[in-house]
C-alpha cells in the first residue's frame, strides 16, 4: 500500500505495520473530522486534513477516500450535495447524520477501550486497586 500510508524514512515503523494499524479506524477518522469541522466538506480537503491531523505520518489518497465516503454514505453515516452553480467545477460535499453521531460515540468508546486494553497490556498504565 505505498503512497496510501506512512511516509517512509526515518521512522522505523513499516507502512504495512501502519496499514495494519490504521485499517478499520478510515471511518472513524473522517466522522471525527467532520463533527470537529462542523461544516460539509468535500473529499479533496478530508484528504488532506487527515493528513495534516497525522502531521504527515499517515497518507490518504483518492483510491482509499472516495470509495470510503461513498459507502458511508450508502451506510446512512453521511449526506451529500453538489457545490457550485451547474456548469462550473462542482465539488459534492459530505456531512455527518445522526446516525453518524451516534456511530462516531460507539466507535470513540471501542477507541478508548482498545487504548486503554492495550496500555494495560504493554505495562504503560497500573491496573486499577
Amino acid at each position: 500500500m505505498a503512497g496510501e500510508l506512512g511516509r517512509a524514512g526515518s521512522d522505523p515503523v513499516s507502512s504495512d505495520s501502519l496499514e495494519q494499524m490504521r485499517r478499520g479506524t478510515t471511518t472513524l477518522a473522517i466522522l471525527k473530522l467532520l463533527v470537529d469541522a462542523d461544516e460539509a466538506l468535500h473529499g479533496y480537503r478530508i484528504i488532506r486534513e487527515l493528513e495534516a491531523r497525522s502531521r504527515g505520518i499517515f497518507a490518504f489518497n483518492e483510491g482509499l477516500i472516495y470509495p470510503r465516503l461513498h459507502q458511508m454514505e450508502r451506510d446512512g453515516l453521511l449526506r451529500s450535495r453538489w457545490e457550485g452553480p451547474p456548469g462550473s467545477r462542482r465539488r459534492k460535499v459530505y456531512w455527518v447524520t445522526d446516525r453518524g453521531l451516534r456511530q462516531l460515540e460507539a466507535e470513540m468508546e471501542q477507541w478508548r477501550t482498545f487504548r486503554r486494553g492495550m496500555r494495560l497490556l504493554l505495562g504503560l498504565e497500573n491496573a486499577p486497586a
